[in-house]
């Protein structure tokens, strides 16, 4: 895994508004506090590993769906069709298009970029201002509101572009790219934004690459079956795993009595040890290059250590920032995490530990218990 190198690259505020069930305004503010533990959770006053807490329904897998409508118009990853073509605004709203608003952090430079839609492709505007210059406000059905900073787009024309196409990834694709510029580190950021979710019936994802091979393959190709035998151990599950190749195809086979005995592991293990799998495979072939990850109901299927170890393991990437969903309260605990890395999502509000109280959080106290006793309001 790529060590991290001390760059800053992170969403560090987000809103959406007339989205699926987000009628009005939601703000996903991600500023820190100030504590003294836990500070490799922190990265430049930003909350680098959070927790999202909530009932079921209030909205936190359409979070995740709405950080990631980004992905849609500006890059040319993996999309969920199914989560965006239906019931994109908000039924009860009065406005007819959706707003979606981003603050990044890329170094010393702040980036906010904020766009309209009606539906998942035809956008209404899209502006960005850089370090609190305006340099993009750009209306695509008022010819009057078509300004871009010259130092963007140097010559090139951008009056005719239909509302399909941005304008924002238009610019970066027809002009040079340099690296330490802002605009192109939040495409790259945006490209390299992953969502995944396990299911009981499949699992799902969105961003950072295209289509793929099945789990087994990519555990084939990547040579660790071994070192999978040890995180499945690390989880508490003893396997003794190998290969056969089964005319031309690679089945993952458990073996038993010294290997006298064998069975295709997908068909002996539980839901928990896929989604085990699952995130095993996504660790070893994108978490040295991904932004930005959004796990929806990590651990649905897991016993509480084993979300616990996954928790454990996030927080040492540094390198990109990790959103998780849960229900999990266990893992509401100091010594995982912090008051202002813990959110409390309502409908249409989500809000971190240290915001919800008037009393002053300390390490010793007890997160769990404190929420279980309805100390945090909701």
């Amino acid at each position: 895994m790529t060590l991290y190198d001390g760059r800053v690259n992170m969403i560090k505020k987000f809103e959406v508004e007339n989205f699926k069930g987000f009628k009005n305004k939601l703000t996903f503010d991600l500023s820190a506090r100030e504590y003294e533990f836990n500070k490799n959770l922190i990265v430049n006053d930003i909350v680098n590993k959070a927790i999202v807490y909530g009932k079921n329904g209030v909205g936190k897998s359409s979070l995740g769906i709405a950080l990631f409508d980004i992905i849609w118009h500006l890059t040319d990853k993996e999309r969920m069709p199914n989560k965006y073509l239906s019931n994109y605004q908000n039924l009860d709203s009065e406005l007819d298009y959706s707003i979606f608003h981003y603050e990044f952090q890329f170094d010393e430079d702040e980036v906010i970029y904020e766009y309209a839609k009606r539906d998942p492709e035809n956008l209404i505007f899209e502006t960005m201002w850089i370090n609190k210059k305006l340099v993009i406000n750009y209306h695509y059905f008022l010819p009057e509101q078509k300004f871009v900073d010259k130092e963007l787009v140097g010559d090139l024309n951008i009056e005719l572009l239909d509302n399909r196409l941005s304008v924002v990834k238009y610019i970066y694709r027809n002009t040079p790219t340099k690296n330490e510029l802002p605009l192109t580190k939040m495409m790259q950021f945006c490209e390299n934004m992953l969502w995944y979710r396990s299911l009981s019936d499949g699992n799902t994802y969105c961003g950072f690459t295209n289509g793929g091979t099945g789990l087994v393959e990519r555990l084939y190709e990547s040579g660790r079956v071994h070192d999978f035998e040890e995180f499945l151990n690390s989880n508490g599950l003893n396997y003794s795993l190998r290969f056969l190749n089964n005319n031309g195809v690679h089945e993952l086979m458990a073996t038993y009595d010294e290997g006298k005995k064998m069975a295709p592991f997908v068909l002996l293990a539980s839901t928990g040890t896929m989604a085990l799998f699952l995130f095993y495979i996504w660790s070893i072939s994108a978490f040295d290059k991904i932004s930005f990850l959004f796990i929806d109901e990590f651990d649905a299927f897991f016993h509480f250590e084993s979300a616990e170890n996954i928790v454990k393991r996030l927080n040492k990437a540094k390198q990109f920032q990790t959103i998780l969903t849960s229900h999990n309260t266990y893992l509401m605990q100091n010594q995982l995490t912090r008051p202002d890395c813990c959110y409390i999502m309502t409908e249409n509000r989500i809000t971190s530990l240290f915001n919800s109280t008037d009393k002053e959080l300390r390490e010793a106290h007890n997160l769990e218990k404190m929420y279980v006793n309805g100390v945090f309001n909701e």
